[in-house]
């Protein structure tokens, strides 16, 4: 992956992360739809994958969590480059932040927002 093709990764992965935030703070908490298999290489987001996914990324370490399942996604999808895996944790993640008792939407912005830069630390 050229340092081009990065740039434009990280940046598209940003954007979508800044229209994430305005959207949760204008209306009420919202995670991303899953999803569906469009093209070779795109990782399928099925509800059922979400669902197999979130425990994991709900555990006390979620860091070096993202380390193994950027891994493993990377050997199961050698197509899909790292804004793919990134949206895909990232909808995997929300899920749970959402259910979270007592927060804010503002907190579980927060909590979305910080976990999307750990993935991008991994990937990028």
């Amino acid at each position: 992956m050229t340092t081009r093709s990065i740039v434009r990764a990280a940046a598209a992965v940003l954007t979508a992360g800044m229209l994430f935030s305005l959207v949760a703070s204008a209306h009420a908490f919202e995670c991303p739809l899953p999803q569906p298999k469009s093209q070779p290489g795109v990782i399928k987001e099925t509800p059922a994958d979400i669902a197999d996914l979130a425990p994991v990324l709900a555990g006390g370490d979620v860091g070096a969590q993202i380390s193994k399942i950027v891994d493993a996604l990377r050997k199961r999808y050698p197509a899909a480059g790292s804004a793919e895996i990134a949206n895909y944790l990232i909808t995997a993640y929300c899920p749970g932040v959402d259910k979270t008792a007592g927060l804010s939407d503002a907190q579980k912005t927060a909590r979305v927002e910080a976990f999307s830069k750990a993935v991008l630390g991994v990937l990028y």
